[in-house]
């Protein structure tokens, strides 16, 4: 390889890794909807959240969980957000030598992570040219774009309650635009593949066995656990 491949090579590997970046932003604070639980306010500015705008689009939001006390006083609320039949997933707490870099999972100490839709995005009508000025909350009301994080058609809800984890957006005959499923295994999912915007609220917990002790805690009698205690990933789910 000569010295001018090898600039280019590296030139494209700097302007991949730039734009991921791009695409998935860190916010130094929970930025949760305002109307969830009342009870996690005092925790938002020591929270962290995770915008995730690859080729899923969620946002991830950890918060720190300094006692017991405290666990006990927000985890009531925490299974209020959750969607019904959800997954809850357990990690442990790590040394700081494998915590990992930059947006690299970071559990050096007790947490509930949540998982849920991309709040204040869109999924817009390709037939809409966008700019600065796109008025989505308009182009909602006509049906030209749907707000990520709902309402959801009564197609896609389960009799408990139940969304699909992911969501991709479909057109209508009359020119509008409904959610539906995303499965990749499925010959009626829309074509081209859109991008997959989460609907299902998951939750997290980083397991200390002290603060956040398992033996402790109440689950609900429908939560599907998956432990990945010694899985190695990163937060947008890809591995490490």
């Amino acid at each position: 390889m000569t010295s001018r491949q090898l600039l280019v090579v590296i030139l494209v590997l700097a302007i991949s890794a730039s734009s991921a970046r791009a695409l998935i932003n860190v916010e130094g604070r929970g930025a949760w909807p305002a109307d969830w639980p009342e009870v996690l306010e005092p925790l938002r500015e020591a929270s962290s959240t995770l915008k995730i705008g690859t080729g899923i689009q969620e946002d991830v939001y950890t918060i720190p969980i300094a006692d017991r006390a405290m666990f006990e006083k927000v985890w009531p609320a925490i299974l209020e957000l959750r969607t019904p039949s959800s997954r809850l997933t357990l990690h442990r707490v790590r040394a700081e030598a494998e915590a990992g870099e930059g947006p690299k999972r970071r559990d050096t100490q007790a947490a509930i992570r949540i998982r849920g839709p991309a709040a204040g995005r869109y999924a817009v009508h390709r037939d809409v040219e966008q700019s600065r000025r796109t008025d989505y909350r308009q182009l909602v009301r006509v049906g030209k774009a749907l707000a990520m994080g709902g309402p959801w058609p009564e197609s896609i809800i389960g009799e408990d309650g139940e969304l699909p984890e992911y969501v991709v957006s479909e057109d209508l005959e009359d020119g509008t635009l409904t959610w539906v499923a995303y499965n990749p295994d499925a010959v009626d999912t829309p074509k081209p593949l859109r991008t997959r915007m989460r609907a299902r609220i998951d939750i997290e917990l980083v397991v200390d066995g002290e603060i956040i002790d398992l033996n402790r805690t109440r689950l609900p009698a429908d939560v599907v656990i998956v432990d990945a205690r010694f899985v190695e990933t990163d937060l947008d789910g890809g591995p490490r």
